[in-house]
């Protein structure tokens, strides 16, 4: 290996010009000397000015103070061609050319400016000083539901530049600001952390920067930035003017589940259930204004399946505002009368969290149908007594009231819940749950401790692995279906039923689950849609739900 020592290189002359200019570059790679030029090109007026300056600023990005002052100003002079003295702008399409020019250059430059304020060692106010400009800009209020500032996010990426992928459609709005897919920071607080994924909330974001209109005594222009939610909010002011929030609801579905492995989460929690756990998640910051919407996945599956159902109606404008999705993931290797058990517990610990809550909507698709049905009704001991017969009144004295088989089998309606959506739901069972391959399953399914160690008080004879997991009790001899059909669904349930466009309802079935199961002479609808089992993202389905939604919400269309 070839050595050279300092003194040599030092009286090199080219080594010594070299190494002094990246001595002298790295010294000012946050520092941009100020010139003549400069100071010309900051002063100009015109938005092919306001360009040229975006332009720039992305050619010094490593010098961050002035890039941000560059952005600025476009943004500045941009603003100056907007309506911002009064009224109200019905559609974007209205703006003359030249205000529709500005407003692509203010989100660029809100794009561009916005990466300042996200991330675990940014600061919710800062300044921005370069040649004789400063620019004081505040990302820190938040003034009323549905605003929040950037602070709250790990990071952002323009939505635009996400990858038209994964959802059926795509869902955008024009109007004003950046719309943002962000990744979300967790709360801190354990207690609200328990109710947010890792992947932390799917919340659209559309960031808006605004100009006070006057500079301060010092002459620093004040701007603010601040995030709007438009699945709550779809209009802002721009000084005195009102403008329709541009948006893009479908951006953040994409970016933070785009990479889940959904056979691998599917299949382990039906196979290797003990190995999970059940969570609600919230796909956003708890409201208490919004009415919470439930959605319980079936067997085999995850949460990740009602990406379009979400996609569809959060963007929907009638819907915007009153709503708020939760997921319920439970493995779904777990007996139903286990997965029942555990959403009860969890929405009892989210109100205890957050409050009383606006009456909840649940959507269960298949066994989560039932899981979703065993929430409003009120069976007492009639589940205890089916399942212990002769043992059951011994079995109730000699076990404590919060041993786990109590938990699971005597229970009440939640009186919080408001309405009920069940599709594809075998309610009096499936006939494949008797098949000779589903026994497969039941052979390699592997429960969790907390069942398994909590069956050693229940007499052999009552407890066999057969009758204590999801596959087998899905079967229509599983005597779970004889009790539950006896007691009334407590509030109004809808049916939505797959026929695979056969049209033969009511001999019909959606190839896994019969008509005569999945018809309930109780509900207020019943919507026959031509899909097979998967018919949760069904459009004639989703458009049933949305409408169930609006009939929810005392919407008129």
């Amino acid at each position: 290996m070839l050595k050279t020592s300092s003194s040599t290189l030092w009286h090199h002359p080219t080594r010594h010009f070299a190494i002094l200019t990246t001595i002298l570059v790295a010294s000012c790679s946050t520092y941009l000397p100020v010139t003549e030029k400069s100071r010309m090109e900051l002063n100009r007026t015109t938005l092919a000015d306001a360009d040229d300056l975006l332009k720039k600023a992305d050619k010094i990005t490593q010098h961050s103070e002035a890039s941000a002052v560059y952005q600025m100003r476009a943004a500045e002079i941009a603003w100056g061609q907007l309506d911002t003295d009064g009224g109200k702008i019905s559609a974007i399409d209205q703006l003359s050319e030249n205000q529709q020019h500005a407003l692509r250059i203010i989100k660029k430059a809100t794009e561009d400016i916005a990466i300042n304020f996200v991330g675990p060692q940014a600061t919710p106010v800062k300044t921005f000083t370069y040649a004789g400009l400063s620019y004081r800009v505040d990302a820190a209020m938040a003034p009323k539901p549905g605003v929040y500032p950037l602070a709250r996010l790990e990071s952002i990426e323009p939505a635009d530049q996400i990858k038209r992928t994964l959802c059926k459609n795509w869902y955008t709005d024009e109007g004003v600001g950046a719309p943002f897919a962000p990744v979300w920071k967790r709360p801190t607080d354990p207690k609200v952390r328990r109710f947010v994924s890792r992947r932390s909330y799917l919340e659209p974001i559309t960031g808006v920067l605004t100009f006070k209109s006057t500079a301060s005594a010092e002459g620093v222009r004040h701007a603010s930035l601040l995030g709007y939610d438009p699945t709550y909010i779809s209009r802002v002011d721009l000084g005195r003017t009102n403008y329709p929030l541009a948006a893009d609801f479908t951006a953040p579905i994409v970016k933070q589940t785009i990479d889940i492995d959904e056979f691998k989460l599917a299949f382990t929690g039906l196979v290797h259930p003990g190995h999970l756990d059940s969570e609600l998640i919230l796909l956003e910051p708890y409201d208490p204004e919004r009415i919470p919407v439930i959605l319980v996945h079936g067997l085999s599956s995850h949460p990740r399946m009602w990406r379009d159902v979400i996609n569809e109606l959060r963007a929907d404008p009638k819907l915007r505002g009153r709503y708020q999705f939760i997921l319920y993931y439970y493995p779904t290797g777990w007996p139903i009368a286990y997965s029942s058990m555990r959403l009860r517990e969890e929405l009892a610990a989210m109100k205890s969290l957050f409050g009383q809550p606006k009456k909840m909507v649940l959507i269960g698709h298949s066994m989560g149908g039932l899981v979703s049905r065993m929430q409003v009704i009120s069976p007492g001991r009639k589940i205890w007594d089916a399942r212990l017969g002769d043992q059951a009144d011994e079995l109730y004295a000699k076990l404590p009231a919060d041993h786990l088989a109590k938990r699971m089998a005597v229970f009440s309606s939640n009186p919080d819940i408001g309405r009920e959506i069940y599709i594809s739901t075998p309610h009096r069972g499936s006939g494949l749950a008797d098949l000779s391959i589903t026994s497969l399953f039941v052979k390699i399914l592997t429960l969790p401790t907390t069942i398994t160690s909590a069956l050693i008080d229940i007499p052999t004879n009552l407890r066999t692995q057969g009758t204590f997991n999801s596959v087998s009790g899905l079967s229509p001899s599983n005597p779970l279906y004889k009790v539950i059909d006896k007691f009334p669904i407590e509030v109004p349930h809808h049916s939505i039923i797959g026929d695979r466009g056969k049209g033969d309802t009511p001999n019909s079935s959606d190839g896994v689950v019969p008509y005569w199961s999945s018809h309930l002479a109780t509900a207020k609808s019943e919507k026959i849609v031509p899909d097979n089992h998967g018919a949760f993202d069904d459009p004639q389905a989703i458009q049933e739900v949305r409408r169930i939604l609006i009939l929810n919400a005392g919407i008129k269309e």
